[in-house]
């Protein structure tokens, strides 16, 4: 069973990935707890804290963040920053954190401020909170201290905030109507499909299923659709003698200009170059995400 603890490792020579610096599951209930970010001395080490309960402040960029259940902050050190619990209605602070170093900690960290910002509101449910429990878990209970399972479970974590949706964990099946969306674009791309098309075959409207769409996957129904239509015609051009042309109109694209554009604007160059091999590894099977 897991219960409140922390942990901090140091390790005997530098490596070269992302390491995990220490972690926690704590509660605060004085206003002696709080951390200024141009104080403290690991500098190049980035910052994860989110609330269970209670709520605690954050200070930063001139603006002041209550942290309430299922709010998460992420800051680097050092920036300016300050915070700590003030008092919560007389409830402790119940968070857990996690601190980890490395370049390749820094650059994701950058990219996840970009695309997040640094206050971000996740479910218990979402796939960061999950990989962190994942984390907190082989460190916890099956007493993992070795770099590399726990740069592995760490490197999770970080791509998790990456995800499209934070908000709901990996599960074995999408939302329905992404995927109902899904599955008839993989089985009719050859047609000439319009979003108003897509979203009858789902019963919903054309500018709900592009929220939902951009909510969940991050992209448009029609770049999923391009996607699956730029991996069929690489699969046609290797293994057929089909004409480029008609490789085009076979995978739904209406001109065969516009094939040659998409094509190019994916994999670097013309469809008659990817058949003739121009690429280093020209693969019969090409996935895009």
């Amino acid at each position: 069973m897991l219960k409140p603890d922390s942990f901090a490792f140091r390790y005997a020579e530098p490596l070269p990935y992302m390491l995990l610096d220490s972690m926690g599951w704590q509660s605060a209930s004085s206003g002696s707890y709080g951390n200024k970010g141009l104080k403290r001395t690991d500098h190049g080490h980035v910052i994860f804290q989110y609330t269970l309960s209670g709520e605690g402040i954050i200070e930063m960029e001139g603006q002041t963040h209550t942290l309430q259940e299922g709010k998460a902050f992420m800051v680097k050190i050092p920036s300016s920053h300050h915070y700590y619990y003030a008092g919560g209605q007389g409830k402790p602070w119940e968070f857990v954190w996690l601190n980890a170093k490395g370049e390749d900690a820094v650059r994701m960290w950058d990219r996840i401020l970009a695309r997040r910002g640094p206050i971000v509101s996740l479910q218990n449910e979402s796939q960061p909170v999950a990989r962190f429990w994942e984390l907190y878990r082989a460190v916890a209970v099956e007493r993992i201290y070795e770099s590399a399972p726990l740069s592995q479970l760490l490197y999770g974590f970080m791509l998790s905030l990456l995800a499209p949706d934070t908000s709901i964990a990996p599960g074995p099946e999408s939302h329905p109507i992404i995927k109902k969306a899904k599955d008839y674009m993989k089985y009719h791309y050859a047609r000439n499909l319009s979003l108003e098309d897509i979203a009858s075959q789902c019963g919903i409207s054309r500018s709900y299923l592009c929220r939902l769409f951009q909510h969940k996957e991050g992209i448009s129904p029609l770049e999923f659709l391009r996607r699956r239509r730029v991996e069929a015609a690489v699969t046609m051009l290797r293994r057929t003698a089909v004409s480029v042309q008609d490789i085009g109109r076979m995978c739904g694209f209406d001109s065969p200009s516009y094939f040659g554009k998409v094509f190019r604007e994916y994999l670097g160059l013309s469809p008659r170059d990817y058949r003739t091999g121009k690429l280093d590894h020209p693969y019969d099977t090409i996935f895009l995400e």
